[in-house]
């Protein structure tokens, strides 16, 4: 096994097209590390220079304490499971996951062995003689991860590797990386721009954002305590919301909006006397959005006036999507509230579970 340590490293392109910039990652022995962003925020074109298939334009790499920026792909103890799978047509599935060993030299019985122990790990067995044709893309998906299982590698890393399926199968091979994790006790790093698959894979996450690590953490610290605005509203499902305004002072602290104004609980305004006159953005995650009823008001909570716009029914919950002016909000709600589309509705939040950002660095208030 392998702590794997990326410093400072950058990658620039043709033009001076900087994909990776100045990254600094720390990752434990036997840790899952999920690296997350949008497309184009260089998370694949970082997994692919731990991997060796891209070459570095400054920093190091480490994987178990030794440096290997020069040291090629195959001696890098590593093995990649790749998005489109990489199998090869002609041969069989035992052939396949056979394949790195023969290269390798590895003696008959040995690669028996290991093959074997694979495929029991990930119940395919009985697919052993098909040709990847005669597979599914979940069967196709675990037959990839078992050529990288059989390598016995230092560090596991894995490119997308669940983009190309069903959105049931998704959620099931979500489950099976997990415990495979869990089985073989090794190092992964997992490249996803899906935020779900981040949130419940990954003993830490590392958000991007063109080219730079905006934050690392665990998913409830992502998820409770981002640094900014691009990861809060990128970590969550729907995101959350923002609506930009300025702090003024009255008969209490408000934030006024052109749609709204609030009056702030008297622990929030004194944590945001800095900041009165200033632009300000709060954020707000639809499930803090709640049906206004007089428990809320007695409490304190802000209450909105709102216009519902669409009522998406998921079955034991409700995405409403509201109006409040010229701003627009999402509210995550139980079945228990009847909201119907184009009536007057009023919500209410906490402010003790509102998020501050400045509004020119957009970075977190605390």
């Amino acid at each position: 096994m392998a702590k794997v340590v990326l410093d400072k490293v950058t990658k620039i392109f043709d033009k001076n097209v900087v994909a990776v910039d100045a990254v600094d990652i720390d990752i434990k022995d036997t840790e899952f590390v999920v690296l997350v962003g949008p497309s184009g925020c260089g998370k694949s074109t970082t997994l692919r220079m731990i991997a060796g298939l891209e070459d570095i334009s400054s920093g190091e790499i480490s994987i178990d304490d030794r440096i290997v920026n020069d040291v090629p792909p195959k001696d890098r103890d590593i093995a990649m499971v790749f998005q489109n799978y990489a199998l090869y047509p002609h041969m069989s599935v035992f052939e396949n996951m056979a394949f790195g060993l023969k290269l390798r030299r590895y003696p008959k019985d040995e690669i028996e062995k290991r093959v074997q122990e694979a495929a029991h790990i990930l119940g395919i067995q009985p697919l052993l003689s098909r040709k990847p044709k005669a597979l599914s893309g979940g069967q196709r998906q675990r037959v990839a991860v078992g050529r990288a299982i059989v390598r016995k590698p230092k560090v596991f890393l894995f490119d997308e590797p669940l983009s190309n399926l069903d959105a049931k199968l998704r959620v099931q091979m979500r489950t099976e990386i997990s415990k495979l994790h869990s089985r073989l006790e090794t190092t992964m790093i997992y490249v996803t721009h899906d935020q779900v698959e981040a949130m419940t894979m990954g003993d830490r996450i590392v958000v991007m954002k063109d080219g730079k690590v905006q934050q690392i953490d665990s998913p409830l610290s992502l998820y409770s305590a981002p640094v900014n605005k691009f990861v809060a509203g990128f970590i969550g499902s729907p995101a959350m919301n923002f609506l930009e305004g300025k702090l003024v002072q009255g008969d209490g602290l408000y934030f006024n909006s052109s749609s709204l104004q609030l009056l702030l609980t008297s622990t929030v305004a004194k944590k945001l006397q800095p900041f009165i006159d200033q632009p300000l953005i709060i954020g707000i995650r639809p499930e803090d959005i709640i049906e206004a009823v007089q428990e809320t008001v007695e409490k304190n909570y802000a209450v909105m006036q709102c216009k519902v716009e669409v009522v998406e029914p998921m079955g034991n919950e409700q995405f409403v999507y509201l109006k409040i002016g010229q701003d627009s909000l999402v509210a995550r709600m139980n079945t228990l509230a009847r909201p119907k589309v184009n009536m007057d509705y009023q919500v209410a939040f906490n402010w003790d579970r509102v998020h501050f950002f400045d509004a020119q660095s957009e970075v977190v208030i605390n």
